[in-house]
Formats: C-alpha cells, sequence, structure tokens
C-alpha cells in the first residue's frame, strides 16, 4: 500500500501529452485494412496452437493429476478409518482409564453418543462384555439409539471377545454382513484391559452402505468411477453399493468382483482384458489399462496395507476414448495452425516495423499496471501516430488517478477490483478471518512536545513497518486508527493459513520494530513500544457504506475480540518491546509451527466468558 508520506510524490506526478502536438497521421486506415486480416490470422493461430498446447498439456500433466487425484481419494478413505479409530480409541481410553464406569450403563451411553457425534461415518459403537450382554449405540435416519443386546450366540461377536481374550491390540476384522443392520459392516475390534482383567471388547462399525455413500459424493463429477477393494476378489465400497446391494449374506458379506454390476470394474484383473498403460504411474500409484467391449479404460489406484489384513485398492477409472478422440481432432488442426503461422508472421514483419515499438511500449506499461507496479511506470511519449498519442494521453493521466486510488484502497482490494471489473464482487457475506489490531504503548509521551510534522513523520515510519510487514504475509491494512492499525486476512481473496500469516507478520513486526528502536536510541529518543493482539474466527466481509462512498471492511463480534486482545496486552505483558497476544482459535491453527505461552483466561469485554489468551514467543 502507497504510505501517507507518499502522497505528495503522487500529486506531483504531471498527466503528459498536454502540448507541442503537431498534424498526426490517422491509424484508422492501417488497422482497418492490414490488421482486420492480421487479427484475423492470428486467432486461428492462437485457437490452433491453443488446442495443440492442451493435448500436449493433457498427456505431460496425466501423471501429476492422477498422483493428485487418487491421492486425495486414498486420503480421504484413510481419513474416514483413522477417525473411526481414533474416536472408539478415546471410547477405550476412557474406559480404561477410569473415567468411565463399564458398569455404569449412563457413563458408557453417554461416551458412545458422544463420538458417534463427533464421527458421521460410524454407523455403531458396542461394548461387548465377556458374557455377551453388549451395550449398543446405532445410528439411524432419524436419531441415534441405544440398546441393550444378549450377543452370547452371536458368531461375530464371539469371534470378537475370542480375539480379545488373547490379543491386546486393535484389529480390523473382515467384513460381515448383520442382518440386524440390513448391512455389511466393517467393523474396528478394540480389545478392554482394566488393570490386566479382560473386560470386554469394544466395537465400531462402518456400513458399507455409508462408506459407498462417502465415496459416490467424493467422486462425483471429477472421477464418478471411484473405488475400494477388499483383496482382488470382493467390492468394499461402490457407487452401486451406495443403495444397497442385493444378495449379501453372513457368508458372503460383499460382492465378487467377478459379475460386479459395474462392468468395467468387473473385468479389472481379468488377464486377457489388461495390458500396461502407456504412461506409467509414480509409485505407490499403480495403473493399467483394461479392454472392456471394445473400449479402453484406464483404472489408477493405491494399495493400502495399514489397515486390514486383507489389502484395500483405493481407485478409479477413466475411459480413454474421449481423450483420445481429443488428441486426434486437435492434431489434425496443427497443419492449420502452421499456414496461419507462416502468414500471419510475414504480415506482423511488413507492418510491426512501423507499429510494434510505440505497442510495445503500451503494452509493457499496461502489465505492470495490471500488477500494480504503479511505480516502476513512467509517462508514454508522445507519438506522430494521432490515435496512438492520444491513447499515451489518456495511459498516462489514468496512471496517475491509479497512483491517488491506490494510496487509498488496500493493494488486494485493488487486484481484486481491477481482476473482477465491479464491486459486485466485493457483495458482504461470512468469511473465515484471521484479524490484527496494533496500538502505540504510551503513545501520548512520545508525541508530546513534537510538531505536526514530526508526529507524523513518526507515525508514517512506524505504519511503513507494519504495512510492509502485513502485505508481505498477504494481508489486507483496513485502516489506521490514530496510532493503531486493523488488518485482516481471509478476505476480499479466500486465504488458507491465514492464522500462520498473520502471525509470521506478527513477529516481523516484532523485529521492524527492534531495528527502528536501535536507531530511535542511537538518535537519544525514546523507544516506541506496541501491543499486537490477533484473533481468528468469522466475520462479515464486505462493502460497508452508501453507495457513494464504501469502504471494504469486516465487522463482527470476532473482529471486536482482536482488539481486546490487543489491549490484553497492558496486562500480559506490560514491559514488553512488542506485546503479540492470541487468541486459543488463532493457536489451533497455527499446529507446532511457533511456540506461544497460555497466559489463562481472562475477561473480555462483550463476552460473558473468560477466553484463553496466549503469548506469542516466536517460531520453532
Amino acid at each position: 500500500m502507497t504510505q501517507p508520506g507518499d502522497i505528495g510524490a503522487i500529486a506531483a506526478h504531471p498527466a503528459a501529452g498536454q502540448g507541442g502536438r503537431s498534424r498526426r497521421l490517422s491509424l484508422s486506415w492501417l488497422l482497418a485494412l492490414s490488421f482486420g486480416s492480421l487479427i484475423a490470422v492470428s486467432i486461428l493461430v492462437v485457437l490452433g496452437f491453443a488446442v495443440y498446447g492442451a493435448a500436449r498439456n493433457t498427456v505431460d500433466l496425466l501423471r501429476d493429476r492422477a498422483d493428485l487425484g487418487i491421492g486425495v481419494l486414498t486420503r480421504e478413505v484413510e481419513g474416514l478409518l483413522e477417525s473411526a479409530g481414533n474416536q472408539a480409541g478415546f471410547v477405550a481410553r476412557a474406559l480404561e482409564t477410569g473415567e468411565a464406569d463399564p458398569e455404569d450403563p449412563e457413563q458408557v451411553t453417554t461416551l458412545l453418543f458422544g463420538s458417534m457425534a463427533a464421527d458421521p461415518a460410524i454407523g455403531a459403537l458396542a461394548l461387548i462384555r465377556p458374557d455377551g450382554q453388549a451395550l449398543l449405540a446405532e445410528r439411524t435416519e432419524t436419531l441415534a439409539k441405544i440398546q441393550t443386546l444378549d450377543f452370547s450366540g452371536d458368531r461375530a461377536a464371539t469371534a470378537a471377545l475370542r480375539y480379545g481374550r488373547a490379543n491386546k491390540e486393535p484389529v480390523w476384522a473382515p467384513p460381515i454382513y448383520r442382518a440386524d443392520f440390513d448391512s455389511s459392516i466393517l467393523t474396528l475390534q478394540i480389545p478392554i484391559y482394566i488393570n490386566d482383567r479382560f473386560e470386554g471388547v469394544l466395537a465400531a462399525a462402518l456400513g458399507v452402505k455409508a462408506l459407498s455413500e462417502f465415496l459416490e459424493h467424493l467422486g462425483a463429477g471429477s472421477a464418478p468411477n471411484t473405488f475400494v477393494l477388499y483383496g482382488k476378489e470382493r467390492v468394499l465400497a461402490h457407487r452401486l453399493m451406495a443403495p444397497g446391494y442385493p444378495g449379501l449374506s453372513f457368508n458372503a458379506p460383499l460382492p465378487a468382483l467377478a459379475g460386479f454390476g459395474d462392468a468395467v470394474l468387473a473385468d479389472m484383473w481379468r488377464p486377457e482384458a489388461m495390458r500396461p498403460a502407456a504412461i506409467r504411474a509414480r509409485p505407490p500409484l499403480m495403473s493399467h489399462l483394461v479392454e472392456v467391449d471394445g473400449n479402453t479404460y484406464l483404472f489408477l489406484y493405491r494399495q493400502l496395507d495399514a489397515y486390514t489384513a486383507t489389502p484395500l485398492f483405493v481407485g478409479a477409472y477413466f475411459d480413454t476414448d474421449v481423450m483420445s478422440d481429443e488428441i486426434n481432432r486437435l492434431l489434425n488442426s496443427i497443419v492449420v495452425g502452421l499456414a496461419a503461422l507462416l502468414l500471419a508472421v510475414l504480415l506482423a514483419l511488413f507492418i510491426g516495423r512501423r507499429l510494434a515499438r510505440p505497442v510495445l511500449r503500451l503494452s509493457s506499461v499496461a502489465r505492470l499496471i495490471g500488477e500494480l507496479r504503479l511505480e516502476d511506470i513512467h509517462d508514454l511519449p508522445h507519438s506522430r501516430v494521432r490515435e496512438l498519442d492520444e491513447q499515451s494521453s489518456a495511459f498516462n493521466s489514468m496512471a496517475g488517478a491509479l497512483r491517488w486510488f491506490q494510496a487509498y484502497v488496500p493493494r488486494s482490494l485493488v487486484h481484486q477490483l481491477m481482476r473482477e471489473g465491479d464491486l459486485a464482487s466485493l457483495a458482504s457475506d461470512r468469511r473465515n478471518v484471521t484479524v490484527m489490531f496494533s496500538d502505540i504503548a504510551g503513545y501520548s509521551t512520545i508525541s508530546e512536545g513534537k510538531s505536526a510534522a514530526e508526529v507524523a513523520a513518526l507515525l508514517n515510519r512506524h505504519f511503513g513497518i507494519l504495512t510492509s510487514a502485513i502485505e508481505a504475509e498477504g494481508g489486507t491494512v483496513d485502516k489506521f486508527i490514530g496510532d493503531s492499525v486493523m488488518a485482516f486476512w481471509g478476505a476480499p481473496e479466500k486465504q488458507k493459513n491465514r492464522a500462520i500469516r498473520a502471525c509470521r507478520a506478527a513477529l516481523a513486526i516484532r523485529d521492524g520494530i527492534a531495528a527502528d528502536n536501535c536507531e530511535r536510541e542511537a538518535r537519544g529518543e525514546p523507544p516506541v513500544r506496541l501491543r499486537l493482539g490477533i484473533h481468528s474466527g468469522q466475520a462479515t466481509a464486505g462493502n460497508i457504506g452508501p453507495p457513494s462512498r464504501v469502504n471494504y471492511t469486516v465487522i463482527g463480534d470476532d473482529v471486536n475480540i482482536a482488539q481486546r486482545l490487543e489491549q490484553l496486552g497492558k496486562q500480559v505483558s506490560p514491559d514488553a518491546e512488542v506485546a503479540i497476544t492470541v487468541s486459543a482459535s488463532t493457536v489451533a491453527d497455527l499446529g507446532d509451527l511457533f511456540e506461544v505461552e497460555p497466559v489463562g483466561e481472562m475477561e473480555v469485554k462483550g463476552r460473558a466468558a473468560p477466553v484463553a489468551v496466549y503469548q506469542l514467543v516466536g517460531t520453532t
């Protein structure tokens, strides 16, 4: 953002091209006769090379897309299994450590319901006691229900208890069909031991229907033919199994791959239909081609060995005919593109010798405008061509106006306005943001006795340190309030790692203030001490104000909390050169990248309950 001290330079920047004009030539006839044909040919060339380039990119990027697409699919499936394992493990630890009494049905019920609420993928949780009596929490279409059942004669429960008596490690049991659930399930079994005494088995069930629905939703659009195989002979999840699959029983809990309703998937391992893919995937991703009814399909998949004793195969398949037809059409157009290119080059050489220089100069500075590098733009010179001269004058005036515009509007907002073209793209909505407030501690003492020019110079230098650090991390400086700065991340453009960016900016500000104070000390001036408050949450982001004067900003309770945190710096670290106070929601998004110290829960104006407060120390 242009700093307050730069306004004078902007105001002094003149608009060129106002005088010294002589007789100008008309460019209209030259453009009509010459560039008309050149543009027509250029369009053909661009189209030809664009489609050709698209074909090359398709081939070059296939491997990367395969890695990314199947990688995302695999991580989602792994995440589903691991999430169920984490929730079941939480229940098991609570029982084994005595946080919940397995003899108290009410405590166990609360624990089971809580874990199921935390992970919607879990269809049922059951605590099976050594005598076969079980407390079962089951998810239905409308609510969850609890019931006490006798599983002493149940084959699956008996096998689970037999495993639990002989082992202490959790295990994913082979899929079984449960008539009482009218579904096949994949069960995680966790033996429960209290003081080395076997107290039963905790079983977490994932329904095959639910897993198939999850897979269908995950692959909708970009990869509809996704699947999870249990070994190479059984289908664990597929879109056809989402509504239920006929013919399942205790002896056949999963449909066989051979004869499966998806004929392409059914032939996945058929030897006479398989052949190597032309572009081999990077391990651990695997691939091969399968020909079915005259069509060729590309299978991309990964093998997962970390869960069930039988490996899982997670992947998807794609019809290669679509890509092949497109490439063939694109390649056929190359000859036309090359001929058009030759003609365009000849015309460009003839006309461009006389017109290329001013046009290229205009293109160069226009690119700088698009990148908002206004400080690098110099006035365009006059041209003997009337239209080009008028265009240069208009461009120089526009550049001057944009310098003023950028001085008063955040740089990120200017970028988006120029990219989108109107204010409608900045309509108000709820955003996840991270907000920072700053304030100079003891500002009145520092500014006392200074002239207006000295105060302005002090603030301009101070705001320059803060603004540079904030914008370097992609933040938006919203406003200057006296000696304070308000900034935020997550609007107008959505951003990842908002809290991390804000904390990096805060540490950069701390370094900048420290360096500035060294210079102040050398000049015999008192140091500047600063308080920063950072909070992450939801806020309303958009244009606030009447149509004639709007301000893009963020408002809401979470914005106010950031300001309150900054004020708490007086209590948290009253003597620090830069006190950085952050909220628990911000700390939760930092991972292990930063070192923070808990301050405790403190009262915050506007909040009924205390807020957990931390002090940002540095990076880890």
